[in-house]
Parts: structure tokens; C-alpha cells; sequence
């Protein structure tokens, strides 16, 4: 197969086609109507699926990684082994299952899988304690799966400009078995009763219309403040103005984190986030203000990619040391002394 220049995808695979930037494989894909063929090293393909991308629709076998077979860092020399927020089914606008994430993060070769579905009214219209009984059962996730560390979490929807996080003011009587409760139960206080960390996030943006520079710096400041909360997510893509010295000072000051998201940075996917993006991971590396890498996968194939996070840290010439997602201790290190130990 004839390869693309940098920045292209390989030929016409039908899966591979929405990403990206040359990932590094010795592996084979599939090109319509064509069999088996070796792609060299240098080749933009499919790195996840071993025997072909077709695979991942159900339309053949795919074969898992052994150990030995997982991917080599980056050329670029960063290290990367936490992936910590992604999605699964539970967030209906995701594609895969938790097991299919997990399997994904060990082929690339992850340490750490941060399983993080959406917590917000994107879900459903009327919330109803059986809608969020996911978040209510998470002891039932294995600790390891597939030599990977899980660990899990949400991605909380800010909601208002007090800072307040999605489920702060909804009430139960009633459990999911329809037992009554012997007091009202809250949302909020339930879904993270059971998370080991909280990214939180700004999707639906109406509530900041018109809001002042203090107003959203101390809507984050607010925010920060929650004892679950660990991560600002993506808040290159939100396009809202605060003081970004103030508020990364905050997340410094209390031990948490900002996120670099992968999914923000994919040109066509998130065209003018990425000048936004870039001004505030340097700042970051100005201040000494630490990072997590999260790729905000929608899919298995995307879990555990940074290609496009590792060009940025290093046009940037980010420290390695403030890359909290190095590795699984330096990041459990970081959830237990923000957050406290976490449950086994």
C-alpha cells in the first residue's frame, strides 16, 4: 500500500479515515475490495486492530496485543500511560464498552484507563434514579483488566456561573428497586459518592452569555473548590475568557489538574481551539501548573491516542515532570493526595 504524506490517513480504510496525524505500526489493514497487505512502519494506519480494521465493525477477528507486541513511545520521546477520560455506551453518544475501552488502552500500551462517562441533562430529558443507577454500581469495575489500572470517574457538566456542577439541586425519595428512602437523596452527592475523580466541564454554554471575565474566573474558582473534582477539562474549547493566571494558580495551590485533550487539538474536528489550547499549556509549563492527558475517546480506537497532544507539548517544550499521565503512580499519587485514597 502506497502511504500519504504526514497528516494524511492510510488510502481509503474505512476505518481509520477520521483520524489524523502518522501513527506507527508494523501491522496489516484492509483496503476496500483488497486483501491482507503489510504496512511498513512509517505508514499512517490502524494501530489498534492487529489483523484488520474491518475487525472493529465485527466483520472479522481481531487478535488482542500480547504484551510483548505493544506499541513503543512516541519518537518524540514523551511519555504518556494514563488515559484518563474517555467514554463508553452509558454516554449515548459514545461506541463502545467498557471492556472494549480497557482492551484498547492495553494495546496501546497504557498503565492507566480513566473511564469517564457523561454526567449531565445531555443524557435525558427528566432525570429518574433507574436513568443513573451506572454511576451507583462502579464498585462492580475490576481495579485491573487487561494489566490495566481502571479507575473510575465522570465528566461533570458545569452548569451555572456560582459554579454549581450538574445534579447539585435534583432529589430522590426513592431508591432504583422502588424502595422509599428514609430521607430525599442527591444526585449529585450519589453519582460521586462512588468516583474516584470528577473532570468538570463546560458543554452547554447559554448560561455564560453575557458573563464578565471575573464572572467565568470565578465560576472556575468555584468549581475548583469541590472536593471531587480533580481535572478542568477541555477548557481550550469552551472559547470562555478568565484569568488564566488566577485560575491556574488555583489548580497549582490545590493539587488538581488541567487537562490537555486530544480531541480538542484534531484540526478538523475543532477548528480555532487550538491557538486557545496552545496559550494555556504554556502557561501551565510557565507556571508549573501540571497536566492530564485525556482523549476523550468516543470509541475504542481512539482510547489511549496522543499524537496530536504530543506535537503540541513539545512545540511548546512542556516539562515532563508536570505531566501528571506519565505513568500510573505519579497519577494515583495525584487523585489520592487531591482527592484522598481511593477505594479498592
Amino acid at each position: 500500500m502506497t502511504s500519504r504524506a504526514s497528516g494524511s490517513t492510510c488510502g481509503d480504510c474505512v476505518f481509520f479515515g477520521e483520524r489524523t496525524g502518522i501513527v506507527r505500526t508494523k501491522n496489516v489493514c484492509e483496503r476496500p475490495g483488497e486483501g491482507l497487505r503489510t504496512i511498513e512502519k512509517d505508514a499512517a494506519a490502524c494501530d489498534f486492530y492487529q489483523v484488520s480494521p474491518r475487525a472493529s465493525f465485527g466483520l472479522g477477528t481481531a487478535r488482542a496485543a500480547a504484551p510483548a507486541e505493544r506499541l513503543a513511545r512516541p519518537a518524540s520521546g514523551w511519555q504518556i500511560l494514563c488515559d484518563t477520560h474517555c467514554h463508553t455506551l452509558f454516554s449515548r453518544h459514545a461506541y463502545s464498552t467498557l471492556e472494549e475501552n480497557v482492551r484498547a488502552a492495553a494495546a496501546q500500551g497504557m498503565e492507566l484507563l480513566g473511564v469517564t462517562d457523561h454526567y449531565s441533562s445531555m443524557l435525558y430529558a427528566q432525570q429518574t434514579v433507574q436513568d443513573w443507577q451506572y454511576f451507583l454500581n462502579l464498585w462492580a469495575w475490576p481495579r485491573r483488566w487487561q494489566g490495566v489500572r481502571l479507575l473510575r470517574g465522570c465528566e461533570a457538566d458545569i452548569v451555572d456561573l456560582d459554579g454549581n456542577i450538574f445534579g447539585h439541586d435534583i432529589f430522590f425519595d426513592e431508591a432504583i428497586n422502588g424502595s422509599k428512602y428514609h430521607r430525599p437523596h442527591n444526585l449529585k452527592k450519589m453519582a460521586f459518592a462512588q468516583c474516584d475523580y470528577v473532570i468538570a466541564s463546560v458543554h452547554n454554554k447559554d448560561f455564560t452569555e453575557g458573563a464578565s471575565r471575573e464572572q467565568i474566573t470565578r465560576m472556575y474558582l468555584r468549581v475548583l473548590e469541590d472536593p471531587k473534582v480533580l481535572i478542568l477539562g477541555h477548557v481550550g474549547r469552551t472559547g470562555l475568557d478568565f484569568d488564566m493566571d488566577t485560575v491556574l494558580g488555583t489548580v497549582k495551590e490545590r493539587g488538581k489538574l488541567i487537562e490537555v485533550n486530544e480531541s480538542s487539538l484534531i484540526e478538523q474536528k475543532r477548528e480555532g481551539s487550538y491557538d486557545r489550547c496552545r496559550q494555556i499549556v504554556s502557561r501551565c509549563a510557565e507556571l508549573g501548573v501540571s497536566i492530564s492527558f485525556g482523549s476523550d475517546a468516543h470509541i475504542a480506537s481512539l482510547v489511549g491516542h496522543h499524537e496530536a497532544v504530543d506535537a503540541l507539548l513539545d512545540e511548546v517544550h512542556f516539562p515532563q515532570e508536570l505531566v501528571a499521565c506519565r505513568d500510573a503512580e505519579t497519577f494515583t499519587g495525584v487523585v489520592e493526595s487531591a482527592i484522598g485514597p481511593m477505594a479498592e
